[in-house]
């Protein structure tokens, strides 16, 4: 089990390494681009970034993430299905960034929306085709490559931004920064992996691509799914709301969204491992599915929480006062985070168990409750209305994934688990209350140096955990 955990980590320290330098640039360039581009034109950014983060998941249809689970248990496959995905996402980005124009073209946003959904199509296209190249680096439990090339290449796309948005602010341009990272990353990815690993074989098997889509389509359903559900309640603030008020929406969202890289590192990693132990130890897989569940729902709860109690301060000292009506939504948004963490964990099991058909349905359920009450909520209570909406569709999945990870490799959490991460949480509160009249920046880095300290205290992780795993041995 060592070995397992061990592999896991290295590739989550990885790529959570990568993903840390490009989110924190990431996240610094998108608080720099509202405060430049202003509310009106970051609310045009935020909607044309929706709409085309939802059509993006045509791009791929799950063929790359089936490719990983494959080549994952037989990396002699690789070359065969590197050929099949490249081959067919080529046609399918044409088809998609077409659909992407059509779609803004029919609701008539603009001439500067249409280029925006335009520049952003193009960037989410050279995306997914760079990501036919990464589906091979996780298929071998590689991340260390993907990590280099995002950390590297986010950081030129990042330096350009800033330097775009100083000297010339404007939404198109901020734009094709995008995309210039994206061509960046998918041109990195596509040398380093034809240098590492074998060339793809482009041989047009119908039947094997067929195949492919078959098999690929409980992924993609998955991904549609979770894209209608995280994008939606933008769109729909978007066709009943000012610009402004997608703006102040979208802020909040993007606090929520910055830490979850963490979670997402973690799921990448674990996919390909959970994929194989299904087949060679499913005794190795409970137990591992069952501590990282206990630790992804600590940290969520305890994200969420601080994040919470300290929302509006953030809001000001993160975007201005112009954006004072995000911190009324923050405090309801955030908690989407000690939901999502766990339930990731969940979503990635059921689908490394070959279960994607049960998590197409389940994630299809949630995303139909989505847009529901979406509909109903907006109308009345605008930006808190999404809120409320996203929060109970979380849960919701939640909940039946739960139950079906109890069903298929046994329970995840117990009361004693339960009772050490509430205690843990009641901890953090107990030291932001105690400690509100120092401010803000003393109770973020305090918390920051405390919360590892805090785990161990209240047995959230213990010291065996940290002596085993820790790269700097106790």
């Amino acid at each position: 089990m060592t070995t397992h955990y061990e592999g896991i980590l290295k590739n989550t320290f990885s790529l959570v390494t990568g993903r840390l330098i490009s989110r924190i640039l990431q996240f610094f360039l998108y608080i720099y681009a509202a405060r430049r581009l202003g509310a009106d034109n970051f609310g045009i950014f935020s909607y044309g970034f929706a709409l085309v983060y939802l059509f993006s998941i045509f791009m791929d249809l799950g063929i790359s993430i089936y490719s990983v689970q494959q080549v994952s248990r037989d990396h002699q496959k690789a070359p065969q299905y590197l050929g099949a995905i490249l081959l067919s996402k080529f046609f399918l980005t044409i088809l998609s960034v077409l659909l992407i124009i059509v779609t803004g073209v029919i609701m008539q946003r603009g001439e500067t929306t249409l280029w925006v959904l335009f520049i952003l199509g193009s960037c989410v296209a050279l995306d997914n085709l760079g990501g036919s190249f990464n589906a091979i680096f996780e298929a071998h439990e590689k991340m260390h490559y993907e990590a280099i090339i995002i950390s590297f290449s986010n950081f030129i796309m990042s330096m350009v931004g800033f330097a775009i948005l100083y000297y010339s602010p404007g939404i198109l341009l901020f734009c094709t920064v995008y995309a210039f990272g994206a061509m960046l990353r998918a041109s990195l990815a596509c040398v380093w992996c034809l240098k590492k690993f074998d060339r793809p074989i482009f041989s047009f098997d119908i039947e094997f691509i067929y195949e492919l889509f078959r098999k690929g389509l409980p992924f993609a359903l998955v991904m549609i799914f979770i894209h209608i559900y995280g994008y939606i309640d933008t769109l729909i603030l978007a066709a009943y709301c000012e610009n402004e008020i997608v703006g102040y929406y979208n802020a909040a969202y993007r606090l929520v969204e910055a830490p979850l890289f963490l979670i997402q590192s973690l799921s990448t990693a674990i996919f390909p491992a959970l994929s194989r132990l299904y087949v060679q130890d499913k005794d190795q897989l409970r137990e591992i599915v069952r501590q990282f569940f206990q630790k992804a729902a600590a940290l969520g709860l305890s994200i969420s929480l601080v994040i919470a109690i300290l929302s509006k301060d953030l809001i000001e000292l993160i975007y201005g006062k112009e954006y004072e009506p995000s911190a009324a939504v923050l405090p309801i948004l955030i908690f989407s985070i000690a939901i999502i963490m766990p339930n990731t964990i969940c979503g990635s099991t059921i689908r490394a168990i070959d279960k994607q058909t049960i998590s197409a349905k389940v994630t299809g359920l949630g995303a139909i409750f989505n847009v529901l009450l979406n509909l109903i909520l907006i109308p009345y209570f605008s930006l808190l209305g999404a809120a409320w909406a996203t929060i109970a569709t979380e849960l919701f999945v939640l909940v039946v994934q739960v139950i079906l990870i109890w069903r298929y490799i046994g329970p995840v959490i117990n009361w004693e688990s339960l009772g050490r991460i509430l205690g843990l949480n009641a901890t953090i509160i107990g030291f932001l209350f105690i400690s509100q009249s120092l401010g803000i920046w003393f109770q973020l880095c305090g918390i920051t140096i405390l919360f590892l300290p805090l785990t161990v205290l209240t047995g959230v992780i213990s010291m065996e955990e940290l002596k085993r795993y820790l790269p700097i041995k106790l």
